[in-house]
């Protein structure tokens, strides 16, 4: 922002770039559908023996700081998930069901629950992440067009 901008001028400079970063934010669902499946697939690992739990978290971990990378190079800048205050309590309620998922793969992995607990966890770590993560989106765009208080 320029020192001789009027905050009339000011503000007007703010809303355009809140509106570019609406424009911005446009990304493919293959997004939501590549965080989901690694979600999934560290989920469904998580659960049995024969996968090593450092390697999955390590590579899942590895993908997810590629994918932030990659939003930053593409787009300029990342947001966590606390930044719309909207979304706080659905990003919780999200928070709880993983949690709540990673306890069906821990089940199997440390107390021998059934054989498909660790693919039901990541079917639904998968559908719960695409989900959120399409919703959290749409919520962010909405207060991005929302006038400043």
């Amino acid at each position: 922002m320029q020192d001789d901008m009027t905050p009339t001028e000011a503000l007007a400079s703010i809303r355009a770039a809140k509106a570019e970063i609406v424009r911005n934010v446009e990304y493919p669902v293959g997004w939501d559908i590549l965080f989901g499946s690694l979600i999934a697939a560290l989920y469904v690992g998580l659960g049995y023996d024969e996968v090593s739990p450092a390697l999955v978290s390590l590579a899942s971990l590895g993908v997810v700081f590629w994918m932030g990378s990659w939003w930053r190079n593409r787009f300029g800048w990342w947001i966590n998930a606390w930044v719309p205050r909207r979304a706080r309590a659905g990003v919780v309620l999200m928070w709880v069901i993983l949690i709540g998922c990673l306890g069906l793969s821990i089940w199997t992995r440390s107390f021998g629950g059934p054989w498909w607990s660790p693919l039901l966890s990541g079917a639904l770590a998968f559908v719960v992440t695409f989900a959120f993560g399409r919703w959290w989106m749409r919520v962010y765009r909405k207060e991005l067009a929302e006038e400043p208080r």
